[in-house]
């Protein structure tokens, strides 16, 4: 059996933590898209709210 040396082992251990790091930022981006899209839903119920309470009150 060959044994790494502590380089290299720090070296994959590395690696493997970058490699974690990119994942969880991906998920982060996705989480900030849907946080984008459910604002500009919000928003656009909140105008057409905004409307009908103007029309009701004329």
């Amino acid at each position: 059996m060959k044994h790494e040396s502590p380089e290299a082992r720090l070296i994959r251990e590395q690696a493997r933590y970058i490699r974690i790091l990119e994942e969880q930022l991906e998920v982060c981006k996705e989480q900030l898209k849907a946080q984008e899209l459910l604002i500009e839903e919000q928003d656009q119920a909140l105008a057409l709210f905004a409307e009908a309470f103007r029309e009701e009150g004329k």
